[in-house]
């Protein structure tokens, strides 16, 4: 069994199905969502939020049942045991054309109940003539054993004829292919492993060779697609050997070729389902393509896509389901592909949907957990299926072991398994866990100058923090606030507490004095009186929103490790008091901003209602009946019922344009 799907049961159980034609567990028919043929499907989702669990539970469920493929296309040999990847481009393979041979294989593996197995004889002889024919001229250094490159002279010999004997020129064919196979390995040294299925796909094209007109089948078809105005001469068999000076060209011609190759695959699974079988309605051949985001994913995407074209009731396509990393947010829900839908974009673009409180309490199962655990796992799960699991099964072991849970030991245990998971590369990584101090982006260079004197120089420190940012967006985790927090927690627990400490004050000194920055800096390090002086100065020469906005950044500042106190109160006396006591307002501040510091810790579970009223009548104070002063009033409305919640500081709303 594979891994529990949350929030994807609609694309699994219902529109995978009348995609494909068959029910997901049961052996009935399902009416298709496409009669005239599906579109492209592309599932987009973040890191660890079930793409490879929804592609291997569509998998499990219609494996041994229809053909299938299913390729993981950030994997070595696209997940094919024992197959290495082709680091670069070679003259007679790509990542496509290997890629054509996992799929080719796997779709043509025998399919109980479903009678003869597909075959690609179209697929099959472009991929041998791209792979295995060396035309004259090529100017690669040959080391095929002498027999096989005699036969291929021959070959050329007689096929470049233009009256060739039909009976010698299918006696050389079979001699070269022969040779050819029992020389893949070295024909494919640029892909090793790749042989063994090859062959069986390769297999399919000796009878369209040795056995075949040129006027018909396989080769007919590719005799029809290399027209003679792409300057293609000759019969059937003549054009498809010079195909190869096409693929072999490292430029957009080779992608030209490649769109022939697709073309073969496409026209290969229509003639093996035929008249009979779309009679029967058989259940469509189903593609998984995971990672498609990854090595030839787009490619091949774009291609399947450009072939697809209109379809039609007489031509049956394959189902096509690709996962790739990408922002939800902008694509459809797959919720909307629940019941009878079908949306005609195409292609079809959907998001994976962020994990919920009731998918996170079913993955805390039964374990006696604080009341307000889940809302702590989507805080800094990020939405994220596999970090939701991570997280609730580290403390479903924790509330085991010792009866109870603390939330900083939970994520202390957790965090690093986290940030591995969402940022691969350790050291991009742990350059990133030290930037999460700085937060302001014109200090940043200076923390890490400041981290690593080495790096002395502005335009090597630069690049550092350049290759970070790189690796962060390319795990599409640009303003992530889950992954801040991790990071902020992962810096403050494997940072000592004086080295902690000293950053944020380096920090604080680099700032803009006149902005937000310093007292957040001052926040974290415990300096409560020196931000509520600040804030109590800016509140008489701010807009109400424009405070509100800075309250909310301050005090969503870090939090140091449990168990540091801080530092003495200062002295400070407050220019805006009038007085050497206190006015009502500094009070409502100096209540406010601690108060809302310790609620807006990512670590804390709930708030208690006692100190929710703290936080109105603090607003309300601010208020002061003031029609000028409206917008405090709608936040101390708004904000307890937010924070009860579970929304904390940098996110709770501010008021615009409050109405007195």
């Amino acid at each position: 069994m594979g891994t529990a799907l949350h929030g994807q049961q609609a694309l699994h159980e219902q529109f995978v199905p009348r995609l494909v034609g068959l029910h997901h567990t049961d052996g009935y028919q399902v009416p298709f969502a496409y009669p005239a043929g599906a579109p492209v499907v592309r599932v987009v989702g973040g890191r660890g939020s079930g793409k490879t669990a929804l592609i291997g539970a569509v998998h499990d469920a219609y494996s041994g049942r229809i053909p299938l493929a299913r390729a993981d296309l950030a994997a070595p040999g696209f997940g094919e045991p024992g197959v290495s990847d082709l680091d670069d481009e070679a003259a007679n393979a790509s990542r496509i054309t290997q890629l054509f041979y996992v799929l080719a294989y796997r779709l043509g593996l025998d399919v109980r109940h479903f009678g003869r197995p597909l075959s690609f004889p179209r697929l099959s002889l472009g991929l041998l003539v791209v792979t295995a024919w060396r035309p004259p001229g090529s100017g690669e250094h040959d080391v095929r054993p002498a027999d096989l490159r005699r036969a291929e002279a021959d070959l050329r010999a007689i096929v470049t004829a233009e009256d060739p004997d039909t009976r010698r020129r299918r006696e050389s064919l079979g001699r070269w292919f022969d040779l050819v196979t029992d020389n893949l390995p070295l024909v494919l040294s640029a892909v090793p492993g790749l042989d063994t299925i090859a062959g069986v796909v390769l297999d399919t094209a000796r009878n369209q060779l040795v056995r075949g007109e040129p006027d018909k089948g396989a080769l007919a078809w590719w005799g029809d697609r290399l027209t003679a105005a792409q300057g293609y001469q000759g019969d059937s068999l003549q054009r498809l050997f010079q195909f190869v000076r096409v693929f072999r060209r490292l430029d957009d011609r080779r992608r030209t070729a490649e769109e022939h190759l697709v073309a073969a695959l496409l026209a290969d699974i229509d003639a093996g389902y035929g008249r009979l079988r779309r009679l029967n309605r058989k259940p469509r051949p189903l593609l998984l393509l995971d990672n498609a985001h990854t090595g030839p994913g787009p490619a091949l995407l774009a291609l399947l896509e450009g072939a697809f074209g209109p379809g039609g009731r007489d031509t049956t396509r394959p189902v096509v389901l690709a996962t790739q990393l990408g922002r939800t947010g902008r694509h459809p829900p797959l919720g909307e592909l629940a019941g009878t839908a079908a949306p005609a974009e195409r292609p079809l673009v959907v998001g994976i949907p962020d994990v919920g409180s009731t998918e996170i309490a079913r993955m805390l199962g039964t374990v006696d957990y604080p009341e307000h655990l889940p809302r702590l796992v989507a805080r800094y799960g990020g939405g994220r299926a596999a970090a939701a699991r991570i997280l609730a099964d580290t403390a479903v072991r924790r509330v085991g072991e010792d009866g109870t849970l603390d939330t900083a030991d939970l994520l202390d245990e957790a965090s690093g398994e986290l940030l591995a998971a969402l940022l691969p590369d350790p050291v991009q990584r742990e350059r990133l866990v030290l930037l999460s101090a700085a937060e302001d982006p014109g200090t940043r260079q200076a923390l890490w100058t400041y981290a690593h004197p080495e790096d002395h120089t502005a335009d090597l420190a630069a690049a550092r923090i350049r290759e970070a940012d790189a690796h962060r967006a390319a795990s599409c985790l640009d303003g992530d606030r889950a992954l801040d927090l991790l990071l902020r927690h992962r810096f403050a627990a494997t940072t000592p507490y004086e080295r902690w400490r000293d950053t944020h004050l380096r920090l604080r000194s680099l700032c803009d004095p006149r902005g937000d920055t310093p007292l957040v800096h001052s926040l974290a390090l415990g300096r409560a009186d020196e931000v509520v002086v600040a804030l109590h100065h800016r509140y008489t020469v701010t807009p109400p929103e424009r405070w509100l906005a800075t309250l909310n950044t301050v005090c969503a500042a870090p939090h140091p490790r449990p168990g540091h106190p801080p530092p003495p109160a200062a002295a400070l006396s407050c220019t805006a008091c009038g007085s050497d006591a206190p006015d009502p307002v500094h009070e409502a501040v100096a209540r406010l901003v601690p108060l809302l510091w310790r609620l807006s810790d990512p670590l804390t579970l709930a708030p208690r209602e006692d100190q929710l009223t703290t936080v109105r009548i603090a607003l309300e104070t601010l208020y002061g009946n003031r029609a000028a002063h409206a917008a405090y009033r709608e936040a101390s409305t708004a904000w307890p019922a937010r924070l009860r919640a579970g929304t904390q500081a940098p996110r709770l709303p501010v008021p615009e344009g409050a109405a007195p």
